[in-house]
C-alpha cells in the first residue's frame, strides 16, 4: 500500500522577498516604517495645514477685536472711568502712575483681543466652529458694557483679562486630559501653563478679591486636572507669591483695604435687625440716622462711607474690628446676611429695590476722558448712554444671567460628549468671582461682575456643539 501524495511545501522552501522593495518601499514590520515615504510626507503636511489652521482661527480674531477696541481708546483716551483708588488696589494703581493712564488702557486693548483669540481657539478643540465663536468675541469687543471696561483704568479690567486667559488655558489642558496627552507636555503645553500661571498672578496683584478669584479658581483646576497638579499646584504658588513678595518688599499698599468700611456696612446692618443702639465708638464716626439709614439699605458700604467721618473712622478702627468680632461670635448670621445682600450683583439676575443703592452702578465717564477726535467720542458716549436703558439693566449689565447662560451650555455639552469636567473647569473663573464677592462685595457695581458678561455668551457657543468635529 502507497502512502499518500504531498505537495511540496514550497513556502517554506523559498526565500521571503517583498514585491515592493524594488519600489523603495520600507519592509519595517512598525507601522511607521511600513508606510511609503510619500504617505508619510502626505501626514506631515496634513499635520502642518492643521497646526496653521488652529494658528489661524485665534490670530484672525484677535486682531477683529482689536480694531473695536482701538476705536473705544481713541474715544475716551486716556481712561474712561480714570484711575483706581489706592486702597483697592493699590499695586495697579501703581502701575497706572507709572506708564500714565493712556498707554496703560492702550496695553489692557491688546491683552484683551489676545485673551478673546485665545479663548476661541480653546472653545474649537471642543468643536465649537468660528463662524459662532468669532462673532461673538467682536459682539463683546465692541459693545459699550464690555468695550468701555477694557478702555478704563481700574483693576477690574485687568481682572476681567485674566479670567478669560485662565478659562482659556484650563480648557485647553482639559482637551489634553481627554487625548491622554497631558502628561506627554510639549511647547503648546508649556504656552499653556505660562497663560494661567500669568493669569493668576495678574488677577492677585489687583488686591484682595482678586487673589481669591485667583486662588479659588486655582484650586478648581488642580481637582478636575490630575495630570498636572503638581505643576499647576507649583505654578499657582509661585504667582500668589509674586503680590505677597511686593508686600514684603515695601510697597506702599493700605494693609487693611477697605475692610473697615466692609465691617462697619455689616454692623449697620446687625443694630438694624436687632434695633439697638449705638457704642459711643461708632457714634464719633457717624450720627444714628446714618447707621440707620445704612441698616435699612444693606445693599453697599456707600450707603454709610458716604455721610461718616473718614478721619474719625479711622482713628476707631480698633473699636469697629473690635464690635465685629464679637458680632460674628454671638450672631454671625447677620453678618452672613449682610455679605449676601451686598453680593446681588453676583448672583442676582434684577437688581434690588430696597434701597438708593440697589439698583446697578453703572460709573460715567471720567472728566478727563475727552477722547483723540470729538465725534468719536460722542458717538461711544451716545451709544453707552442708549444702552443705559433700565429695560436692559438685567441683560447688559448685570453678569449673572450670563453666567447662568454659559453654565447651561458647558452642562449641556458635557452631557453630549460625557466630559463631566468640562463645568468647573470652564465656570472656575467666574465661580471664583462669585464667591469672591459673596465675602466682599462693597456695591453693586457691574464691573465687579465683567468676567461673567465675557465668558457667558462665550461659553454659550458650546451649545451648538452636537458632534464633536474632528480635528
Amino acid at each position: 500500500m502507497h502512502a499518500p501524495f504531498k505537495w511540496p511545501n514550497t513556502a517554506a522552501s523559498l526565500p521571503r522577498t517583498n514585491c515592493w522593495e524594488g519600489f523603495g518601499v520600507s519592509t519595517s514590520t512598525t507601522l511607521g516604517e511600513a508606510r511609503p515615504e510619500w504617505a508619510r510626507r502626505q501626514e506631515r503636511e496634513r499635520r502642518h495645514r492643521r497646526a496653521k489652521s488652529r494658528l489661524r482661527l485665534p490670530f484672525a480674531v484677535a486682531a477683529a477685536c482689536w480694531a473695536p477696541l482701538l476705536l473705544w481708546w481713541a474715544a475716551v483716551y486716556p481712561a474712561f472711568t480714570g484711575a483706581a483708588p489706592d486702597g483697592s488696589a493699590p499695586l495697579y494703581a501703581a502701575a497706572v502712575r507709572a506708564v500714565h493712564a493712556g498707554p496703560a488702557t492702550l496695553l489692557q486693548t491688546a491683552a484683551a483681543a489676545f485673551a478673546l483669540g485665545y479663548l476661541v481657539a480653546a472653545l474649537a478643540r471642543f468643536g465649537v466652529r468660528g463662524r459662532y465663536s468669532g462673532p461673538v468675541a467682536l459682539a463683546l469687543a465692541a459693545l459699550p458694557p464690555t468695550a468701555s471696561l477694557v478702555v478704563s483704568a481700574t483693576p477690574e479690567a485687568v481682572r476681567t483679562v485674566a479670567a478669560l486667559l485662565l478659562t482659556g488655558a484650563g480648557l485647553r489642558l482639559l482637551v489634553r486630559r481627554a487625548e491622554g496627552t497631558l502628561e506627554q507636555g510639549g511647547p503648546a503645553q508649556r504656552l499653556d501653563l505660562a497663560v494661567l500661571t500669568a493669569a493668576v498672578c495678574a488677577c492677585a496683584l489687583t488686591g484682595t478679591r482678586g487673589a481669591a478669584t485667583a486662588l479659588i479658581a486655582a484650586a478648581v483646576l488642580l481637582l478636575f486636572l490630575p495630570g498636572a497638579r503638581v505643576r499647576l499646584a507649583l505654578l499657582t504658588v509661585l504667582a500668589l507669591a509674586v503680590p505677597i513678595a511686593f508686600g514684603l518688599l515695601g510697597h506702599p499698599a493700605t494693609p487693611a483695604g477697605d475692610l473697615h468700611t466692609l465691617r462697619a456696612a455689616d454692623l449697620a446692618l446687625a443694630q438694624h435687625r436687632a434695633a439697638t443702639g449705638q457704642s459711643p465708638a461708632l457714634t464719633a464716626v457717624a450720627p444714628p440716622r446714618e447707621w440707620a439709614a445704612a441698616g435699612a439699605d444693606c445693599s453697599a458700604t456707600a450707603a454709610l462711607t458716604d455721610g461718616w467721618n473718614a478721619s474719625a473712622a479711622r482713628r476707631a478702627e480698633a473699636e469697629l474690628a473690635a464690635a465685629w468680632r464679637q458680632l460674628l461670635r454671638d450672631h454671625p448670621d447677620r453678618v452672613l446676611d449682610a455679605r449676601l445682600c451686598r453680593s446681588r450683583i453676583a448672583w442676582g439676575v434684577w437688581a434690588g429695590g430696597d434701597g438708593p443703592h440697589a439698583a446697578t452702578a453703572v460709573p460715567g465717564p471720567a472728566a478727563g476722558s475727552r477722547g483723540l477726535w470729538h465725534p468719536l467720542h460722542a458717538a461711544a458716549t451716545w451709544s453707552r448712554t442708549l444702552l443705559r436703558a433700565p429695560q436692559l439693566d438685567w441683560l447688559l449689565w448685570r453678569g449673572a444671567l450670563w453666567a447662568y447662560l454659559g453654565l447651561a451650555a458647558a452642562v449641556l455639552h458635557a452631557w453630549r460628549h460625557r466630559l463631566r469636567a468640562l463645568v468647573p473647569v470652564a465656570g472656575a473663573a467666574v465661580l471664583g468671582t462669585q464667591l469672591a464677592l459673596t465675602a466682599s462685595a462693597a456695591d453693586q457695581d457691574y464691573r465687579s461682575m465683567a468676567a461673567a458678561l465675557f465668558l457667558g455668551p462665550l461659553l454659550l457657543t458650546l451649545a451648538t456643539v452636537r458632534v464633536r468635529r474632528a480635528d
